[in-house]
């Protein structure tokens, strides 16, 4: 863009024409004017703008017809379009055809200060990028320079070429499954193929078909054969992602299969063989689970010999501006304010990067090629956390214990742990859709236990028995 950027204002109606054009020359732009679309087009064509503003009601060519034809033959000018007969369709066709902007008239004078000198802006940003050498940005980017990001890096450098099972460890959104493609990626086994099956999808029968691959009549609807996921990884990787939801009977296939390379599809007596490689990832802490016998423990030491442990995003402060400048890039979005990195910062990301990643998605979105600010990201992200571990979890349980004793409650620990077993109980029932049988498994307490406690929390019907989908 020059020193001093042109306007180019394209309006059948004169005064408004004037308007805009004397608003932009305070603000230091040289302007011109058109009273329709053809001459704004000529225009163009003899000196390009760097900012347009366009009305849709004009005589002959109208502005969203002229909207995708600016766009096309100067992709670096910006428009802006104006009418005084806005609908929603109208709006979206605007915005689709590529407007930086939509503003209704009669449009206040501060509004369009800002507008323009946005585009100002997002212009300069964009030019400096342009002429910047960038990195490829991809969505299978791995992204840290924390000291426990490090850690992991290492570990897939010295595990990918290591042909043997590893356990992905960490909280949901934390990027298993991405860790599990760089250890495909920088192995031998890259030329092959990368299959992932989510274990918690599916269940009993249906994972060890899946797995397996069925004969055609070995179970109800098995109208045709089917040679399973382990075949289709052959000579690649195979991850079992939450392997700690495998079903009994899929734990022992699984463990066949890692002991000596065959599995049988289910209905069949003949061995198969497949030279898959196994990883495994889990949300869940699946020693524990394996020490309690609600995993089989030979399966778990035989899938943990490696482990590759991964932080919460609460863990990778330092990472937090990295991970934003990349999922911008990403997004396309015409970079992100101060203001919104701080409300950013101040947000506790429960779901971890997955979660940054989607609110930096919808607030790209909603920013249509400007700089992300405050007013772009989703409700929730604008909201200040609570602190969930460390200090903050401490002062928290220290004022509770306060309250506890202060009120004289005859039996303190039953109350101060009351406290806390509800919102972990209401969460588990979100995170699991109300199964009890799987909020029972995870949690390590029996069904009716928790069917209790539920009911006393207020967290199901004291009438309805509590059955949820395993309970009918």
């Amino acid at each position: 863009m020059s020193d001093r950027p042109r306007i180019l204002i394209v309006d059948d109606e004169p005064g408004i024409c004037w308007a805009v054009a004397e608003l932009a020359r305070s603000m230091g732009f040289e302007a011109v004017t058109a009273g329709d679309a053809d001459t704004g087009m000529r225009l163009l064509a003899e000196r390009p703008a760097d900012v347009v503003v366009l009305d849709i009601q004009l005589p002959g060519l109208n502005g969203l017809a002229a909207l995708p034809r600016i766009r096309a033959e100067h992709p670096q000018t910006l428009v802006v379009v104006i009418t005084a007969f806005g609908t929603m369709e109208t709006a979206v066709t605007a915005v689709q055809r590529g407007a930086f902007e939509y503003l209704l008239k009669p449009v206040d004078a501060e509004t369009l200060r800002t507008v323009l000198a946005a585009a100002v802006e997002h212009g300069r940003r964009r030019a400096e990028l342009d002429a910047a050498p960038q990195p490829a940005v991809s969505d299978s980017t791995m992204v840290g320079r924390c000291p426990e990001m490090q850690e992991v890096f290492k570990r897939i450098a010295v595990v990918a070429s290591a042909d043997m099972p590893v356990l992905i460890q960490g909280q949901t959104g934390t990027g298993k499954e991405l860790v599990a493609r760089a250890i495909h990626r920088y192995s031998g086994r890259a030329g092959g193929p990368f299959v992932a099956v989510n274990c918690s999808l599916l269940s009993g029968e249906l994972i060890a078909s899946e797995l397996f691959g069925h004969e055609k009549g070995a179970f109800t609807g098995a109208d045709r054969a089917s040679a399973g996921k382990v075949a289709a990884a052959a000579g690649g990787t195979l991850l079992l992602d939450e392997v700690g939801d495998l079903s009994a009977e899929a734990q022992a296939r699984v463990l066949r299969f890692l002991d000596g390379g065959e599995y049988y599809p289910v209905g069949s007596a003949e061995p198969r063989g497949s030279d898959a490689r196994i990883l495994a990832a889990t949300n869940r802490p699946l020693r524990a689970a394996a020490l309690a016998g609600r995993f089989r423990r030979d399966l778990f030491f035989r899938i943990s010999a490696v482990t590759i442990d991964l932080p919460p995003l609460a863990r990778r402060g330092e990472d937090l501006d990295l991970l934003i400048d990349h999922f911008v890039a990403l997004f396309g979005a015409g970079g992100i304010t101060d203001r919104a990195r701080e409300v950013l910062g101040a947000y506790a990301f429960p779901g971890n990067v997955r979660e940054l990643r989607n609110v930096i998605a919808a607030a790209a979105a909603m920013a249509g090629g400007q700089p992300v600010a405050p007013a772009h990201l989703p409700e929730a992200a604008r909201a200040p956390s609570a602190p969930t571990e460390g200090p903050g979890l401490a002062d928290r349980a220290e004022a509770m214990l306060s309250e506890v004793l202060a009120s004289g409650a005859p039996k303190g620990y039953e109350e101060l742990m009351g406290r806390w077993e509800r919102p972990v109980l209401a969460a588990a029932v979100d995170r699991f859709k109300g199964n009890q049988a799987r909020i029972a498994a995870a949690l390590g307490i029996h069904r009716t236990t928790l069917r209790k406690k539920l009911r006393r929390h207020g967290l199901i019907e004291p009438d309805d028995g509590g059955a949820g989908p395993e309970d009918r």
